[in-house]
């Protein structure tokens, strides 16, 4: 274009009589996207504070605010767990399943017994193992009647035989598809006696859903509680049977003020938060589950705070 035709037009613009109206509308409709974004903006602002507050001071932490939007495994630690990731953010999730985690040693022969008469004696403890903490039926209530008949009664009170078992009130809990999962380690050394003796350090964890309906994560989702329990004792094989020798047992996540029924009754988010609540600040350990090399105080069930199950 010219530059006389290009100033021509300028002048044609200027002197337009619908030029001022159309500046005037042009600035309205200007001013009009900005307060529409600064509202936006303020109600965005808003919001997140009222999620914030929400979230840090009324809002419990096991609740989920948003469960529905973020994948389970970002899931903050005290938010509940679910059958989707029952073991999520727990070391257990790697471990075996059930039974299949109870490992016996190979044995060599020594010390005048065969390698044969020791497997023997190892598959019996794996069996009250095994019988005592991973059987279903034990799980739901049965007595293992059999395992126990392994040990010889005079070495074993009453306190201990029945701690030796895990047991669910079936009334309050079932055991989650996903199960159970197992590890630990079996040894054993032959005594000066010509006697095998056995040591055993095993811990299980178990995903358990509230029998009857209550408290939904998501809906259609019920909530999962995790328990552990750990055993370490020795048994000495004498006369056909298990002598036991030093025994010590935790359980983690269980409701220490339950009734001693004979049940293990877990706590799920809420009372697990409860739980930790009232652990901080007093003198109550936080115990590690996983600690592979931390010995348990002798006895047997004792209830503790875990710093994650």
């Amino acid at each position: 274009m010219e530059p006389r035709d290009y100033v021509a037009r300028l002048r044609t613009q200027a002197n337009d009589p619908g030029r001022e109206e159309a500046l005037r509308r042009d600035r309205r409709v200007r001013r009009l996207k900005i307060g529409l974004a600064a509202g936006a903006g303020v109600l965005l602002l808003g919001g997140f504070g009222y999620w914030l507050s929400d979230v840090t001071g009324e809002r419990p932490p096991y609740e989920p605010f948003g469960a529905q939007t973020l994948h389970e495994e970002v899931w903050p630690l005290e938010w509940p767990y679910t059958p989707d990731m029952p073991f999520r953010n727990s070391p257990a999730s790697g471990w075996a399943d059930g039974a299949d985690g109870i490992y016996t040693p190979v044995p060599l022969e020594s010390g005048g017994l065969t390698a044969k008469e020791m497997t023997a004696v190892l598959d019996d403890v794996k069996t009250l193992l095994a019988e005592t903490n991973a059987s279903e039926d034990t799980l739901a209530g049965a007595e293992p009647a059999a395992a126990l008949a392994l040990l010889d009664p005079r070495g074993v009170d009453d306190a201990v035989r029945k701690d030796m078992v895990t047991r669910f009130d079936p009334q309050e809990v079932y055991l989650d598809e996903n199960g159970i999962r197992t590890r630990g380690t079996m040894n054993y050394e032959v005594s000066a006696a010509g006697e095998l003796v056995v040591h055993v350090d095993y811990s299980f964890v178990y995903a358990l859903v509230r029998a009857e309906a209550g408290h939904e994560v998501v809906p259609g989702v019920p909530e999962v509680a995790r328990i552990a329990v750990r055993r370490q004792f020795t048994v000495t094989s004498r006369g056909g049977k298990l002598v036991l020798g030093a025994y010590a047992s935790e359980v983690a996540n269980h409701d220490c003020s339950a009734p001693k029924d004979g049940h293990l009754h877990p706590l799920f988010a809420e009372g697990r938060w409860k739980a930790g609540r009232a652990a901080t600040g007093t003198k109550v350990a936080m115990a590690d589950l996983y600690a592979e090399t931390r010995v348990l105080p002798a006895g047997p069930g004792h209830c503790v705070t875990p710093s994650g199950t």
